[in-house]
Parts: structure tokens; C-alpha cells; sequence
């Protein structure tokens, strides 16, 4: 009889943690399922949609409905003369504008670093935010009339100083377009990257600086030896994150010169969006959207296998 009782009671206390055990596996799920379902409408939904789309002929100007055309919008991509042009310029835009951003955010970073050890200009960390600071489009709206030909800050400088022959219609220009808005891109971007280098680069004791100093290191050697090198991580995460926001950047090139003159500042995600809002060519559009989600996906892959995995530690 007390062997019974004795299980009994043992069963009892088991049944108990295991139902605590489980309520308490289930109280994380309930706490994140809001988030969990938010996330599969706003975003695996329309990936999902998208994809279907993309083996469909969807063209409401031409026919209603979906048709079936299995890899035609694939085999399109590789025939679409137009793409070639637009997946250069996505190349020289997105390579050109991180590697600027990140030459200029390092030098920056070097100089805001070596102002505040001296507690001068504490003011410099803000001031040079405030370009990431400022809203795209008034971003790219003060830049759009800062280009201006006739009324724009710039070509009135250069007409003032005597050099008529530099002073260009930059945004309508087919050899300047693209250029002038990576510009505008870069005065944008590099404040990120250089907040990014002065957190890294106060985590780097100065005990190393002072060693090296007393061996005889000069500023450069101690830059390229040990600030670089320590900055490894905090330099593949920022420019890894600078890449995929330009690479899939839409609104200053928009904003800016709609993709023109001619399509030569065009991008392939504003190719996308004439493809699928002036052309009405959904499946076509969607066939792209599937390409550049493949382009970011292996260029992230490739470039974190590129810097190697201590970059990640």
C-alpha cells in the first residue's frame, strides 16, 4: 500500500513538471507568435507571391488573368538587351559608392577620433551625422537643385570662378547622371559606416597605440598595423550592411533623375519598378525581383567568405 501511494505521489510530481516544463515552453511562443504572424503577412507572403508571379505571363494591359509560361520571364531576363547596361550600372553604383563611403568614413573617423582624445570640437561626431540623419527624399531633393543648370548652387560656383566649360546639366547629362547622384549617395552613407569605426576603434586600448609608439610606429604604420586589423569585424559588418542598402536603393536614384537620361542612371531595382508600374508587366517584374534577391543573397554570402570567418568574431 505504500509503494502505491509512494508511485502515486511520484507520478504526481512528474505529471506536475512536465505540464510546468510545457507551459513554460509555451509562454516564449505565445510572447513572440504576434511578431511570428506580423512578419509572415508583411513579408514571407508577398516573397512567396512574388515568386509564384514570376512563372506566370502577368500583363493586365495586354490580357486579364494569370498565364502559365513556366521559365519565360527567366529566359526574357537573359535576351532583355536593356539589362545588361542596368546590371553594370548596379555594379559601378553599389562598389563605387561603398568603397567612397568607406575611404571617407575612415578618414573622418581618424580625425573625429584624434579631436575628441584632445576634448576640442565634441561637436564633430553630431555634425557629421547629420547627412544620415537627414530624410532620403530631402536629401535628394536638396542635391536635385544643388545640381540645378541654370538656378543650382554648383554650376553657379564654377561659372563664377570662370569654369563655364565644367559647368554641366549634371542630372540630364548621360555621362554624369549616374555619377552625380553615387555623390549624393556617399554624403549620405558615410556617416553610418564612420559611427560604426569610431565605436570599433574606441574599443582598441591605447596601451597598443603606446607601444607601438615607443617601437618607433609613425601614425600611418599604427594605422595600417593595428587599426585596421582590430577593425576588421566592425569594417566587413558596416560596409556589408552599406552594400545591400545600395545595392537595393531605389528612392534617391528615383527622386533624382527617375533612372534617366535614356535609362543610363538606371538600377535594377528601378528597373523593376518600370517594368512593373510603367510597363504593367508584373511576371516580368517579378522574375527580376527573384534575380536581385539571388544577387544580394550570394554577394552577402560570398563577401562574408571573402573576409573570412575571424571577421566574425
Amino acid at each position: 500500500m505504500a509503494d502505491t501511494t509512494t508511485l502515486s505521489v511520484s507520478g504526481a510530481r512528474t505529471g506536475g513538471r512536465r505540464r510546468r516544463s510545457t507551459r513554460s515552453a509555451l509562454v516564449p511562443a505565445t510572447m513572440l507568435a504576434p511578431t511570428l504572424i506580423a512578419t509572415g503577412v508583411v513579408i514571407a507572403f508577398p516573397v512567396v507571391v512574388v515568386l509564384v508571379e514570376s512563372f506566370f505571363d502577368v500583363r493586365p494591359s495586354h490580357h486579364p488573368g494569370w498565364r502559365w509560361t513556366g521559365l519565360g520571364n527567366f529566359r526574357e531576363i537573359v535576351s532583355d538587351a536593356d539589362l545588361h547596361g542596368v546590371l553594370w550600372n548596379s555594379v559601378v553604383w553599389t562598389l563605387g559608392s561603398v568603397v567612397l563611403q568607406f575611404l571617407l568614413a575612415f578618414a573622418t573617423a581618424l580625425i573625429v577620433r584624434a579631436a575628441l582624445q584632445g576634448r576640442a570640437w565634441t561637436w564633430l561626431r553630431s555634425l557629421y551625422v547629420l547627412p544620415w540623419a537627414t530624410p532620403m527624399i530631402v536629401g535628394a531633393l536638396s542635391w536635385k537643385w544643388l545640381y540645378e543648370p541654370q538656378y543650382g548652387l554648383l554650376d553657379n560656383a564654377l561659372r563664377g570662378m570662370g569654369l563655364d566649360r565644367i559647368a554641366l546639366p549634371w542630372l540630364s547629362d548621360p555621362h554624369t547622371a549616374l555619377p552625380a547622384v553615387l555623390v549624393t549617395n556617399v554624403w549620405r552613407g558615410f556617416p553610418f559606416i564612420m559611427v560604426m569605426l569610431l565605436s570599433g576603434m574606441a574599443a582598441i586600448p591605447d596601451d597598443i597605440y603606446e607601444a607601438a609608439q615607443v617601437d618607433g610606429a609613425d601614425g600611418f604604420r599604427r594605422t595600417l598595423h593595428i587599426t585596421l586589423p582590430l577593425l576588421r569585424p566592425t569594417i566587413m559588418l558596416s560596409t556589408l550592411m552599406s552594400l545591400i542598402w545600395t545595392f537595393n536603393n531605389f528612392s534617391l536614384i528615383y527622386v533624382m533623375t527617375g533612372g534617366g537620361p535614356a535609362g543610363k542612371s538606371d538600377i535594377l531595382t528601378t528597373y523593376v519598378y518600370k517594368n512593373a508600374f510603367t510597363r504593367f508587366d508584373f511576371g516580368y517584374a517579378s522574375a527580376l525581383s527573384v534575380v536581385l534577391f539571388v544577387i544580394v543573397t550570394l554577394g552577402s554570402f560570398a563577401y562574408v567568405r571573402l573576409l573570412g570567418k575571424d571577421a566574425l568574431t
